[in-house]
């Protein structure tokens, strides 16, 4: 039995003094660290800590320029170690949907020449193939790879999304399939980079177990994570770096993991909904900034929304609430104006009938906008300024001269969010947490009519999501704004908030969801 143990305990991955190169900048001089065979990691820190550089460094990187580090598994299937660490992240996500637009998610025109999620599954795809190399790969290797597939495939329940185009799926799906696609390729260590963003509270129960079942395996697990409370049990030890530095190093007490935070969700009074599950509101005060009457929107076969009816009036704010694929994001895309369907519905907004001869830019103007999809395409070669002060023409990019009060106020918003030392630094400098800042500030910067905020506290930690959320709440309780704010995460709902909007989930081709309130 000591026997074992002594075998199990032998190093995995070691850093010994070790320092890298980042640019100019030397970081995580002098690390030391060990991670044996027999453990799984977690890895904290706050938004710029340098998590994600951490995971880049352990991966081959980033130049090694003081001390060693030493992978202590062996190479399989003719592949080096570092080609054996896999890597999922919302960076992943922006390179493999790199040239699309955000519109031709919702085209279905384009649906037949998008990528599927076979074809991305694929093992010419999975395992970089090059089409155009002399060689026949081998059996044995195809058949490890298709087996691998199908376990994956199972364990993440995502056989019904393979016909489907990888542009129509939910944040949430998507990142299942990402995960997938990681554990097709042979690998000894995963580093999962905040992977439960996105997820709805099923599909992260779901996960757990999946991370648990993985855990299991030979495979080692190395986590990043800005919420304690996703820490799934079998993670064994805590990594904490700050400013590119390791802060500490030591085993997780088995009484640590913690359940996830809840709030309920706010219960508005009672109105007639029980009876008309399609009606969303009564009478209101203020007046009316967005109406949805009957709202329908078909894919194919594919039913996302069926007779919707929705009323937002100034200076009510909503939450919308449901499960992955339930059709937020789709119903978000009819009022903001990307949705070609929109003009196939009776949708009003600002009062205007979509297709009446307004213009899309003109409606941006009045509508301030934050979503992980707009992150996924955002031009980051902005500095931080550009960023914020494009906000206020709606454009991805920063095309004419703010006036002195706009860059005034582009300032005064980049302080706001604790970045004014930032403002010269290219966006793709910054974390992923960081970026999703400088989104809200662009977002917030033109004070708009309707502030509509999709998932906006992804990647954040624990100070900036509180940092952000007085801010919401400050704008709700003065009524700077009417703010659609959605989650899936109910400790995520701002205060102000009294109304819900739930969808359900919508299981299959024929069944549409139901709208409800709680």
């Amino acid at each position: 039995m000591r026997a074992r143990k002594e075998r199990m305990s032998r190093p995995f991955i070691t850093l010994r003094q070790a320092g890298f190169r980042l640019g100019e900048r030397l970081i995580f001089s002098g690390s030391d660290w060990t991670f044996e065979c027999d453990e799984h990691w977690v890895l904290h820190g706050g938004n710029g800590a340098g998590k994600s550089i951490f995971a880049e460094a352990l991966r081959g990187h980033l130049p090694l320029v003081q001390g060693e580090l030493h992978y202590h598994f062996r190479p399989m299937d003719g592949l080096s170690a570092e080609q054996l660490i896999g890597h999922v992240s919302f960076d992943d996500r922006r390179a493999d949907l790199h040239g699309a637009v955000v519109q031709s998610r919702w085209n279905s025109l384009e649906e037949d020449h998008a990528v599927l999620v076979r074809d991305f599954l694929s093992y010419d795809q999975v395992m970089d193939v090059n089409p155009f190399a002399v060689g026949v790969v081998e059996e044995p290797l195809r058949r490890r790879f298709e087996r691998r597939r199908r376990l994956a495939s199972a364990l993440l329940g995502i056989e019904t999304f393979f016909d489907r185009a990888l542009l129509t799926l939910s944040n949430g799906e998507r990142q299942r399939v990402q995960l997938a696609r990681a554990l097709c390729h042979p690998l000894r260590l995963l580093i999962l980079d905040e992977p439960f963003i996105g997820m709805d509270q099923g599909t992260r129960k779901h996960f757990h177990h999946v991370l648990r079942s993985l855990m299991q395996s030979p495979l080692r697990l190395l986590l990043i994570t800005s919420r304690e409370e996703d820490v799934p049990r079998g993670i064994t030890h805590a990594l904490e770096i700050d400013d590119c530095r390791i802060i500490s190093s030591a085993p997780i007490p088995a009484r640590r993991h913690l359940k996830p935070q809840s709030r309920n969700l706010p219960q508005p009074p009672p109105t007639d909904l029980e009876s008309n599950p399609n009606r969303t509101t009564g009478k209101g005060k203020g007046k009316v900034l967005v109406s949805l009457r009957e709202v329908t929107v078909r894919y194919g076969a594919r039913t996302i929304l069926d007779q919707v009816n929705w009323e937002i009036r100034e200076g009510e704010s909503w939450a919308l609430v449901g499960r992955n694929g339930s059709g937020k994001s789709t119903l978000l895309s009819l009022i903001n104006g990307d949705n070609p369907q929109a003009y196939s519905n009776c949708v009003r907004v600002f009062g205007k009938l979509r297709g009446a001869g307004e213009s899309v830019w003109d409606l941006k103007q009045k509508i301030g906008w934050v979503s992980p999809e707009l992150q996924v395409h955002f031009d980051t070669d902005l500095t931080c300024y550009e960023a914020v002060a494009s906000g206020f023409f709606a454009t991805n990019g920063l095309f004419e001269e703010p006036t002195r009060k706009q860059a005034a106020a582009a300032r005064r918003w980049l302080k706001t969010v604790g970045l004014a030392n930032e403002a010269q630094t290219p966006v793709a400098g910054l974390s992923a947490g960081m970026q999703r800042m400088i989104l809200l500030a662009r977002c917030l910067v033109k004070q708009p009519r309707l502030l509509i905020l999709d998932e906006p506290c992804q990647g954040l930690d624990q100070r900036h999501r509180a940092q952000f959320l007085g801010r919401v709440n400050a704008l709700i309780r003065k009524k700077v704004t009417t703010v659609i704010f959605v989650t899936h995460r109910a400790d995520e709902i701002p205060r102000g908030i009294r109304r819900v909007l739930r969808l359900g989930h919508h299981p299959g081709p024929g069944q549409a969801p139901q709208v409800t309130r709680p």
